[in-house]
C-alpha cells in the first residue's frame, strides 16, 4: 500500500521524491530541499505573464528559434525544482527537454513576475539561477511597471543589464529578432487597474 508524500510547506523531501509527486493545479516548488505551495497568483500576474509569453511566442516559436512556456518544471540543483512564470530555450538546445521536467541543463531565459514572495524571486531563485548556469534572468514587477533584465557574465556571476520600463523596449542578444515595446505590456488597455 502506498502513501501519499506530505506536500505541505515546510516538508522536507529529495528531489527524486518532489519528482515523483502527483501533478498539482497549484504551484508547487522545492527549493533546497523544502517544498513550498504558493497561493493562486493574482490576476495581473498571470495578465502580465501570460501577454509577455504571447510575445515571445510570436517572436521565438514561431519564427523557429525556439520554444517557450509558461510554467515548467526546470530543475536547478540537486535538491531544487522550480516553477517559473516562463522558460525559454533556444531550438540548438532542446535536448534538455526532458519527459515531466526541464533537467538536462540550464535554459535561456527564465522570467519570474513578482509574487508576493519578492524575497524568493529577488534573491534565493536568483542565487540558484545563476547556480544553474540561466543565461538571462527576467524579474517583472508588475506593481512597478518594471522589467529588470540580468544577464550572466563569464565568471558565472548575474549583471543587471537593465531596468526596464513602458517607455522602453525588451530585446535580448540571445534572440535579436526579439523586440517588444513595454507599453504593449503595462498600459495594455485590457489590464485591470490595481
Amino acid at each position: 500500500m502506498t502513501t501519499t508524500p506530505d506536500i505541505r510547506t515546510g516538508a522536507r523531501m529529495t528531489l527524486a521524491e518532489f519528482l515523483e509527486l502527483p501533478r498539482m493545479e497549484q504551484r508547487c516548488e522545492l527549493i533546497d530541499g523544502v517544498v513550498y505551495m504558493a497561493a493562486f497568483p493574482i490576476p495581473d500576474h498571470q495578465f502580465l505573464a501570460t501577454l509577455l509569453s504571447t510575445h515571445l511566442v510570436l517572436q521565438i516559436m514561431e519564427t523557429g528559434l525556439g520554444i517557450v512556456y509558461q510554467v515548467a518544471g526546470v530543475v536547478v540543483s540537486d535538491d531544487s525544482a522550480l516553477g517559473p512564470d516562463i522558460v525559454v530555450v533556444r531550438t540548438e538546445r532542446v535536448g534538455i527537454i526532458g519527459p515531466t521536467v526541464i533537467d538536462g541543463g540550464a535554459p535561456d531565459i527564465l522570467v519570474e513576475v513578482l509574487s508576493s514572495n519578492r524575497h524568493a524571486d529577488l534573491v534565493r531563485k536568483r542565487e540558484l539561477y545563476e547556480a544553474a548556469g540561466v543565461a538571462e534572468y527576467w524579474i517583472l514587477d508588475g506593481d512597478a511597471d518594471t522589467l529588470t533584465q540580468l544577464e550572466l557574465r563569464d565568471d558565472g556571476v548575474y549583471q543587471e543589464r537593465a531596468v526596464l520600463t513602458a517607455a522602453d523596449t525588451l530585446a535580448t542578444p540571445l534572440f535579436p529578432t526579439v523586440s517588444l515595446p513595454l507599453s504593449r505590456l503595462f498600459n495594455h488597455p485590457s489590464r485591470i487597474p490595481r
